[in-house]
């Protein structure tokens, strides 16, 4: 079964999608600074751009989990080793 550590992989795909958004977001504050994003379709279009990587970070756990359930991996209902209710 997966661990919640620091070593778990899903994590770091996690950390990488929030500072793809913040790094967006900053970029799309300065251009708009700049006048680039002046129209509401312009900032509207930048927006769902900035959000993209956190869908796409949802999207990745959930398809994690769904093949880890699939082939057996983790199964729902039971709990780790030495946990009440676990085999």
């Amino acid at each position: 079964m997966g661990s919640n550590g620091s070593g778990n992989p899903i994590l770091g795909v996690l950390l990488a999608c929030i500072i793809a958004s913040i790094v967006l977001a900053i970029i799309g504050f300065v251009l708009r600074g700049r006048g680039s994003l002046a129209t509401s379709r312009a900032a509207l279009i930048w927006a769902i751009i900035t959000i993209l990587p956190l869908f796409g970070a949802g999207f990745f756990m959930f398809s994690k989990h769904s093949v880890e359930q699939a082939t057996g991996v983790t199964r729902s209902g039971v709990n780790e080793p030495g946990v009440k209710g676990a085999p």
